[in-house]
Order: C-alpha cells, then structure tokens, then sequence
C-alpha cells in the first residue's frame, strides 16, 4: 500500500481510538507513524538482506519493541500512536501483498498474497480509503488543524517523504512508481504537508525573532 492508503487508515484508527480514550492526537505524529515502518525502503540501501520491503521493520514483535519506552511513560496517551503504528502491517500491508509479521521469531511472510501493489484494485481501495478519511478530516476540523501550528511539526517531513518518493520514482519510471489513479491525492497530499511545515517554519522564525528582540531590544 502507498502512502494514501497508509495515511487513511492510520487516521481513522487514530481517531477511532484516540476518542474512545479521550486523548488528543498530534496530527504530524499520527500520519508520520502510519508510514514509518516504510523506512526500510531507505535502509535497503545500506542491506538489501535483512531490510527487504515489508520485513523487520513491519514486524509487529519490532514495532511493539520500539513503542515499549513510550507506552511504560506515557501510558494511554501513547496508546492510539501505538495502534496507528500497527495499522501500517496489519491493515495496511497484511491485506496487500503480505508481511513479516513476526519477525525475528520467524521470517514466514503472512497476509493476503493476491492482491499486489500498484493493481487497479489496490488503487481503488486506496483512492476510497482516501475520500472517506479526508471527509471525515474535514467534518472533525483535523484537515483545518493540520494548517496551523504543532510543537512536532517535524514529523510531517517522514510524512512529506513517504508521500514525495513514489511521486519522484514515478518521473524517474523506477519500479515504486505511483499507479496514474493515486498522483492526484499524492499531489494533495504534498502540497498541502509541504504549506504545513511552511507556516510551522515561518511561526517558529517569527517567535525566535520576536524573542530575540525582547532580549535585545533595539
């Protein structure tokens, strides 16, 4: 599944989630977390053995590892994070083309193995995960939210990445290229973290003037 899709679900269960806990979700770490476990398409650079697409990084032992820290600190305040993390294998890739699910136990693949990436039906699936999560976006006031200011505004970069690289791979014809029916809500997509972190970057200058000011008064 590409990034429309990844953002999508981890949306919805964020904000399923975060509702039934009563906790109010980061908008910049919700979507960053529904796509970190792609990292390893980075890392395959370094390994192309062990950081095969779809491996360690979507194994859920990994995953639940790495959010161990921040669910023992935070408690249900990391809870929905946690559960948007998990939605990237487990709804997200186990539906569309399989994972390592349990890896370092095992390295089985599971999941739905009939479905591959980048098939009209995936794009289809995607581009409808796109439209009910982005009216639900606009209903809540997230979409509204996620143009103003966020003190993790930098998760919006992994975001902006994951979304961008098809995007790039796709004027390049490599093989991660998008499917034609995915550019437009790709194209949404980067425009619109690209002006987020344009208005969190200029916040930030405008406050670290101001307080520059205050200290050095002219």
């Amino acid at each position: 599944m590409f990034a429309i899709g990844h953002f999508a679900i981890g949306y919805l269960v964020g904000k399923a989630s975060g509702n039934l806990l009563k906790v109010k979700l980061h908008l910049p770490l919700m979507f960053a977390l529904s796509v970190l476990p792609d990292l390893d398409l980075l890392l395959q650079q370094f390994d192309d053995v062990l950081f095969m697409h779809r491996g360690p990084t979507h194994s859920i032992i990994l995953l639940t590892v790495l959010m161990l820290p921040f669910l023992i600190k935070y408690r249900k305040q990391a809870l929905p994070y946690y559960i948007v993390l998990l939605s990237h294998p487990l709804l997200g890739d186990y539906f569309a083309g399989g994972i390592e699910l349990f890896w370092p136990l095992t390295q089985t693949w599971f999941g739905n193995f009939s479905i591959e990436i980048g098939t009209t039906v995936n794009a289809a699936v995607e581009l409808a995960l796109f439209a009910v999560a982005t009216s639900l976006m606009v209903q809540a006031g997230d979409l509204q939210r996620l143009l103003k200011t966020d003190k993790y505004y930098l998760a919006l970069l992994v975001a902006l990445g994951a979304v961008a690289g098809p995007i790039i791979s796709g004027l390049f014809r490599f093989e991660s290229a998008l499917p034609l029916a995915l550019i437009p809500p790709s194209l949404f997509w980067a425009v619109l973290l690209s002006y987020s972190l344009f208005i969190n970057l200029k916040s930030k200058q405008a406050t670290s003037k101001h307080n520059s000011e205050f200290k050095h008064p002219g």
